[in-house]
Formats: structure tokens, C-alpha cells, sequence
């Protein structure tokens, strides 16, 4: 008999003056690995098993369907086989996901199939909207980050970053952010490309912060949100704030481990798979303390 996951969420909540800041984690996911909002609703990828392999074709993982206040709508929310499900794109009605070797689409409503692309790869990580017809992914071996179009399934080079991993577009500036993990996880840098350059190259971003980066976010017009899978001088994950006029890095401590998240700039809120705790935490920034 196969056991069915159990989401169980708890909310501690801080009280500052007036302000009640909440923070919520909700347990029993299998390795999740990226979260995204679409209005009203959570959906939180994961890779799957009692020893979950992000590399394995093993047929899984899957995609978690969630109301925003922690409650599960479907536990396996995509009609289709997952193996190693990784960052998470939405684009018009279609939810992409990265895993290990391809691309695939599902219908936000249904969860039907409807977009599959094998690219050669060993593990394709993070996933962004570039606009209506692209997204960008991320392949963390090679370090390749590449862009696909969503109509006629080509792949353009857009240039390699070491240990490639997060991805996030700013349509304002034209400009691909990009952060990696370094070769081997020994550390990496955040980077950006504007995409309608026809070179390859990414360019460090002036005093980047070293980590082993994960989730990458545009927090504000002129900041980026990261997560840091685990501090080199604390041992614990951090967030880090990166301001990208006067090039200074704010950083927040949080539980090791955080994978690929997302930021609502409406409520300040973001969400964090906490992929060694199989749970997801919905933090409020303005609880955090910066170190």
C-alpha cells in the first residue's frame, strides 16, 4: 500500500508593536526543490523517493498543488511522469518544469500534459518567464544556460556560469540575472547578461557575494533575492539581499538547505523549500533580522 504524504502546516507568528509578522512551515513533501505562485495557489516541485536522487530517471517525482494558506489541493497535481523535478516556470496557462533531461508542460488547470523538450543534459536545474514565447534554463554540470522558445522549440546558447543554477528576467531592463554554485559546490557568484546581446558571456555582478546559490528572484527594482544552500562561515542557509546600484549584500540566516524560491513583492513574503526537512517555509521578510 502506498503511503499517502501528510501536509501538515504550523505558523509561528511575531508580534512587533502593531505588526504581526507570520511565519508558516508545511511538512510532508518528498525533497521539494522549487515553489512558484500563480494568484492564489502554491505549486511545489519534488524529486521524489524515500532517497531521492536529482539525476535518476526513476519516474518519482512530481508536482504539489497548494492554496497559499498551506492547504493541499492535489498532492501529485501534473497527469504525467516526473523523475526529478526541478525549477518551476509559469507562461500564459502552461506551468514548465525542469527535469534532469527536458522540459515539460502542464496545463495549470487540468495538470494535462501539453509540452515536452529533451535537451542533452545531466541536470537541468532552474527555470524563468523571459516573456510570452521563452523561458531560460539552467543546466548546473555544464553550467550552460540556454533559452527556449516555447513555438518552434529552438535552443539558443546564451553563455555558461559556474555550477549554473538560479535564473530570474527583469523585462524592464532587458537583463538575465544568473547565479551558480561554483565547480564541485565550492562557491559561486551572481551574474547578468542583457539578453538581446548576441555574445555569450555573463558578467560577474561588481563585489557579488560567494555561495552556493540556489533560487534567484528580483526582489525590487534594484535588488536581487538569493539563497544560499549553506553559509561558508555559519554552516546555516542565508538569503541574501544583493543591491545592484551600490553593489553591497545584505544577509539573513536561515534553516541550511534552501532551495529554489520564490518572492511575492506584494505581500514581502517569500517561500522556501527546505528540501532536507521535506517542508516549505512562507517567511515574511520583514521578521528576518539581517547578521
Amino acid at each position: 500500500m502506498k503511503a499517502r504524504l501528510l501536509f501538515l502546516p504550523a505558523v509561528v507568528c511575531l508580534i512587533n508593536i502593531s505588526t504581526s509578522y507570520c511565519q508558516q512551515t508545511i511538512s510532508g513533501f518528498e525533497a521539494p526543490e522549487s515553489v512558484i505562485r500563480s494568484g492564489d495557489k502554491l505549486f511545489v516541485s519534488n524529486i521524489g523517493g524515500e532517497k531521492p536522487n536529482p539525476t535518476a530517471l526513476d519516474s518519482n517525482g512530481f508536482i504539489s498543488e497548494l492554496s497559499v494558506d498551506g492547504k493541499i489541493i492535489s498532492q501529485k497535481f501534473q497527469k504525467g511522469v516526473l523523475n526529478g523535478p526541478k525549477g518551476l516556470a509559469i507562461v500564459k496557462d502552461v506551468i514548465y518544469v525542469a527535469d534532469i533531461n527536458r522540459v515539460v508542460g502542464f496545463n495549470i488547470r487540468s495538470g494535462e500534459q501539453s509540452f515536452e523538450l529533451g535537451i542533452k543534459a545531466i541536470l537541468l536545474n532552474d527555470l524563468c518567464k523571459v516573456d510570452d514565447k521563452h523561458i531560460a534554463v539552467s543546466e548546473t554540470m555544464s553550467g550552460r544556460v540556454l533559452l527556449i522558445d516555447l513555438t518552434d522549440k529552438s535552443i539558443r546558447f546564451l553563455g555558461t556560469v559556474e555550477g549554473a543554477n538560479g535564473l530570474t528576467y527583469d523585462g524592464k531592463k532587458g537583463m538575465l540575472y544568473a547565479n551558480g554554485m561554483g565547480v564541485n559546490m565550492s562557491g559561486g557568484k551572481i551574474y547578468s547578461k542583457e539578453l538581446r546581446s548576441q555574445d555569450t558571456v555573463f558578467t560577474e555582478l561588481p563585489n557579488s557575494p560567494t555561495g552556493i546559490f540556489d533560487g534567484l528572484e528580483i526582489y525590487d527594482n534594484n535588488h536581487l533575492l538569493a539563497s544560499d544552500w549553506v553559509s561558508f562561515t555559519s554552516k546555516k542557509g542565508r538569503l541574501i539581499v544583493y543591491d545592484l546600484d551600490k553593489h553591497t549584500t545584505t544577509s539573513y540566516d536561515v534553516d541550511a538547505g534552501p532551495a529554489d524560491i520564490t518572492y511575492d513583492r506584494s505581500s514581502n513574503t517569500v517561500y522556501i523549500p527546505q528540501m532536507m526537512k521535506n517542508s516549505l517555509l512562507i517567511q515574511n521578510m520583514k521578521s528576518l533580522q539581517p547578521r
